[in-house]
């Protein structure tokens, strides 16, 4: 059995961006590398591939195409086991596709390199995240996405911060990224929202800007709902800085999860973590 772990990437703001070249396709914006993430347990098999997500079958059709790519015409156990729920802007697609690619690399040869590059076209083929496979192709904590693409043709900066203690609270029902990224008047307003928070966001790199340009943007852009706002007014009105997930109804905070828990008092579920500059990796052979 060969096992792999990828940490969870959040998207603060973004700017997609799509190209004929898929490698090309991405989003620019900035995102948190969680300590949270995603874990896979992969065997070869002769049969079907069958891939389990937290003990239930799943079509998974990111991580199968993520097979085909790096696999064709071979059949695997696959485990997922997901730190963090999916559909809210936490990069749980990308995150289990890259663990996912880094198994099966694993057991095929194919380079590390490979494996991104596939988890990436993954993404962007199925209606995933646009920029979460190069998020989490940089090790730093916080990456900020200047140019879009995996690289080389992306381009992927350090913020020069992190976060300590931080909680993830999420408030309502799953968003369905391919929803947002397919209607073609969300899509102008995000792109336009977009290139002002990159270029904000670039002109003050600090911990303080990353809230507010997120902020902005998340309320700009028409994204954030009533229960989402409610509760970054609540927690800005105790002294603490949080801002929407993209895309998720669900917030990412600056403060521990002990100190949300009594603000919030019962209005989320609530996950306590941390950034984190560790690589995805490969955690178990044989």
């Amino acid at each position: 059995m060969i096992s792999a772990f990828c940490p969870a990437h959040i998207t603060c703001f973004f700017r997609p961006v799509r190209s004929q070249d898929i490698m090309r396709t991405g989003s620019r914006g900035a995102g948190i590398r969680l300590s949270l993430g995603t874990t896979v347990h992969m065997d070869e098999t002769s049969g079907r591939t069958r891939v389990v997500i937290n003990g239930k079958d799943n079509s998974a059709d990111v991580t199968r195409h993520v097979l085909e790519h790096m696999a064709p015409d071979r059949g695997f156990d696959v485990g997922v086991t997901c730190d963090l729920p999916m559909g809210q802007g936490f990069g749980m697609s990308a995150s289990g596709a890259i663990a996912a690619a880094l198994c099966a690399a694993e057991i095929t040869g194919k380079s590390r390199d490979e494996a991104f590059a596939a988890a990436h076209a993954a993404e962007v083929m199925c209606g995933g995240g646009l920029g979460d496979a190069a998020g989490l192709m940089s090790e730093a904590d916080v990456p900020i996405r200047v140019r879009e693409g995996m690289p080389p043709f992306g381009d992927i900066t350090d913020a020069g911060f992190s976060f300590g203690d931080m909680t993830l609270a999420v408030m309502g029902r799953k968003m369905n990224t391919a929803d947002v990224l397919g209607d073609g008047s969300k899509l102008e307003i995000i792109s336009a929202a977009g290139d002002v928070a990159i270029r904000s966001f670039l002109a003050e790199m600090t911990k303080e800007s990353l809230f507010k340009v997120s902020g902005r943007f998340s309320s700009e852009t028409g994204l954030r709902a009533a229960a989402v706002s409610g509760a970054i007014e609540i927690l800005d009105g105790n002294g603490i800085s949080s801002a929407m997930c993209m895309l998720g109804n669900s917030i990412f905070i600056n403060a521990s999860k002990k100190e949300v828990e009594g603000i919030l008092d019962g209005r989320a579920h609530l996950y306590g973590t941390a950034s984190t500059a560790e690589p995805a990796r490969i955690i178990r052979r044989g």
